[in-house]
């Protein structure tokens, strides 16, 4: 038995009525505040490839499509309050393991169920409960592997390690974060059995099971090979397959790509993020550790902990307000905490002055206990009117004419607009483009013909060029306008969208705005950054809109309503400096800027914008340093080595200009405006 010096007498009987509160109970509260319709973020790309039955981005997730094919057939609500409900699902079984472990571990029902209540109305997992996301499945799968370890150390049973060995896989097939399980797992059965792995006949059983359990992943080459509506990445090669399961088409931008001082200021958040959890709770996690287990398991959770941190805090460069990678800790710290109170609980009833207390008021303390962070949680994650996500997507279907062509970019408006066109059936009249050429594939370009030489991003270009090119009304959403990899056409902007510019527009472009659905907007939904993110860029491009019609009053004060909502979006208050740059009003320029260095992600786009505010203050030694910093933060971004070189021209520094100039075009030749310009200047 795990937790060990001495073995808790077990009773034979399970509290089945306990368990029962403990799935139902969170099921209920999940049920009061899950999202109604689409969540932002990856949720519709999930929903719409668990539809198709598609391979959503790597590592492809085919268990969870799976799965959520399955839960896509239930006969209630829209697909993606399905697929939502199959979240709170999966949690609710989490949440029953957690209880299950530690009432086998230590016989305190009590004890058990508290912790189990406190884990279910953590903030972190109950963000995930409202939504189509593969955390709370990702959740179940590292309970039910901990909880079979744990039923295996008893025996040692060569069929329960093959179960094992059937789930660790199979959990592959959902996230391949379980990996970092793996250090703890194999110390542990390999300190405790070792022959056991190492007799051949065992050793080629265990891989047979582990390779079942990876079979799954046969999904992606076969419904690749069916057609499917989304097939990301298009694994139907060996070489393409293993990029796709191991995530390497992204994982090099990932990877050890940030400064130590930036790591550093990243664990901080960490280890802050895995305390908001359960903040003083954690001391009785503390007392589990070191009171109720052995050396061997002492080093397990040690293990688990560590290498769920490192994936966190160097695998990743996500925003932690966006993903759920600590869900492996606070499972971790929940199992312990519960450990820790039954300790508590069983000290209390031997001593003789506490003795009288535990038997009057232990019940009701850990009654009382999961009510706290049930409380003090619900607002941040009731999500119930939450429809911000599935009303963009609407909009920006809204903006493009009868049979026009849309060209949509980024994840909150690629994602719905997924959804709603694979899943919903809306707007198949017009022609749908999407700037990863993955989903709504865009044309080969028929000037490039037979082949194409260059790099992949001038591909890209190529393509999206020729798309608009073609097209009679043509249009391109992105969140973000200033910020993207935007093709180069003339365009006038049409509400949420660039509108390709035609002779028609002549007469002036009709108003969009009233069209568009608002009534999330209107509700102060501000509780999540996805969300916040959307409705901010609702007002963005409104001010901007103002803006160009002559009303700038008004528009300042969407600019303002906007930098208010994304408090912490970097990206947000740096279109907000540019656009105020641009306006002169610089005093509100430096403020935005000011905010994007707070909540900074990306230096480049941070620095070469601080760059363009100084070059419209005519302080031009300090715009060049910003841009020196910009080209060492994205040294291959030739946006930022001609503004520089347009820096060094306007301080007279002609032969750091050329150098500039030719540094960009050697990464990219065909830019004629600025063969053009340099030839203009005498360069």
């Amino acid at each position: 038995m795990p937790s060990t010096h001495q073995k808790r007498p077990m009773s034979n009987k399970y509290p089945l009525g306990y368990a029962s509160i403990v799935f139902l109970v969170p099921m209920f509260i999940y049920n009061l505040t899950i999202c109604p319709a689409l969540y932002p973020g990856d949720s519709g790309e999930f929903v719409a490839s668990a539809f198709c039955l598609g391979n959503p981005h790597n590592a492809g997730y085919p268990l969870y499509c799976l799965m959520g094919k399955l839960f896509c057939l239930l006969p209630i609500g829209n697909l993606a309050f399905r697929l939502n409900l199959m979240s709170s699902f999966f949690a609710a079984l989490a949440v029953l393991l957690v209880y299950a472990i530690v009432w086998k571990l230590t016989s305190e029902a009590m004890a058990a169920l508290s912790t189990a209540l406190i884990f279910a109305f953590s903030p972190t997992l109950w963000s995930q409960t409202v939504c189509a996301e593969v955390y709370t499945l990702h959740t179940f799968f590292v309970a039910l592997i901990i909880a079979v370890l744990f039923l295996w150390y008893d025996d040692q049973n060569l069929k329960r390690l093959l179960v094992f060995a059937f789930l660790v896989a199979l959990s592959f097939a959902n996230h391949i974060q379980t990996v970092m399980l793996a250090p703890a797992v194999l110390f542990v059965i390999g300190i405790s059995k070792r022959t056991l792995l190492l007799r051949p006949r065992n050793l080629l059983l265990i891989s047979l099971v582990f390779l079942l359990g990876l079979s799954v992943y046969l999904y992606l080459p076969v419904r690749t090979e069916a057609g499917s509506s989304i097939h990301w990445g298009d694994p139907n090669t060996l070489d393409q397959f293993i990029k796709q399961v191991t995530a390497s088409a992204h994982r090099h931008g990932y990877v050890l790509t940030r400064s130590w001082p930036e790591y550093g200021q990243r664990a901080i958040d960490t280890l802050g993020l895995v305390f908001s959890q359960y903040h003083l709770l954690l001391i009785f996690g503390v007392i589990g550790f070191f009171k109720c287990l052995s050396r061997t398991w002492k080093l397990f959770w040690l293990c688990l902990f560590v290498f769920d941190f490192v994936y966190t805090i160097f695998l990743n460069i996500i925003s932690l307000e966006i993903t759920a990678f600590n869900l492996p800790s606070s499972v971790a710290a929940a199992i312990l905490i519960g450990l820790g109170m039954a300790y508590v609980l069983r000290n209390a009833s031997k001593h003789h002055i506490l003795k009288r207390v535990h038997q009057r008021y232990s019940k009701s303390f850990l009654i009382v206990l999961p009510v706290i962070p049930l409380v003090f949680n619900f607002y941040q994650n009731d999500q119930k009117q939450n429809y911000v996500a599935y009303e963009h997507g609407i909009n920006v279907l809204r903006t493009v004419n009868s049979h026009g062509t849309l060209l949509v970019g980024s994840d909150n408006t690629v994602f719905p607009v997924v959804y709603l066109r694979l899943a919903e059936g809306m707007r198949e009249d017009i022609r749908l483009y999407d700037h990863y050429d993955i989903i709504f594939k865009l044309p080969f370009p028929r000037k490039c013909a037979p082949c194409f030489v260059g790099c992949w991003e001038e591909f890209l270009s190529e393509m999206e060029k020729e798309v608009i090119d073609r097209a009679d009304h043509a249009y391109v959403a992105t969140l973000y306008f200033k910020n993207s990899s935007m093709p180069e056409f003339d365009y006038i902007p049409h509400g949420l969208s660039l509108k390709k510019k035609i002779a028609s527009d002549t007469k002036g472009n009709p108003n969009i705005w009233p069209y568009y659905m608002t009534e999330s907007l209107n509700r102060g939904f501000y509780r999540d950054y996805m969300t916040r993110s959307i409705i901010a860029n609702f007002y963005l491009k409104l001010g901007l809109d103002l803006a160009r019609k002559g009303h700038l009053q008004m528009a300042t004060k969407m600019m303002e309503r906007a930098s208010e909502i994304a408090y912490n979006d970097q990206t947000i208050h740096i279109d907000l400096g540019v656009f105020f740059a641009d306006a002169k009003l610089f005093d509100l320029a430096f403020y935005e800027l000011s905010k994007a260095s707070k909540y900074a992600i990306d230096k480049f786009l941070l620095y070469n914008t601080w760059g363009y505010y100084y070059m419209k203050t005519d302080d031009v030694s300090k715009a060049i340093k910003a841009f020196e910093k910009a080209v060492v933060a994205g040294p291959k971004r030739i946006q930022v080595l001609n503004n520089l070189g347009i820096a060094y021209l306007k301080a007279n520094r002609r032969d750091d200009a050329l150098r500039a100039f030719q540094k960009s075009l050697a990464l990219k030749p065909k830019q004629f405006k600025l063969i053009n310009f340099m030839k203009e200047q005498g360069l």
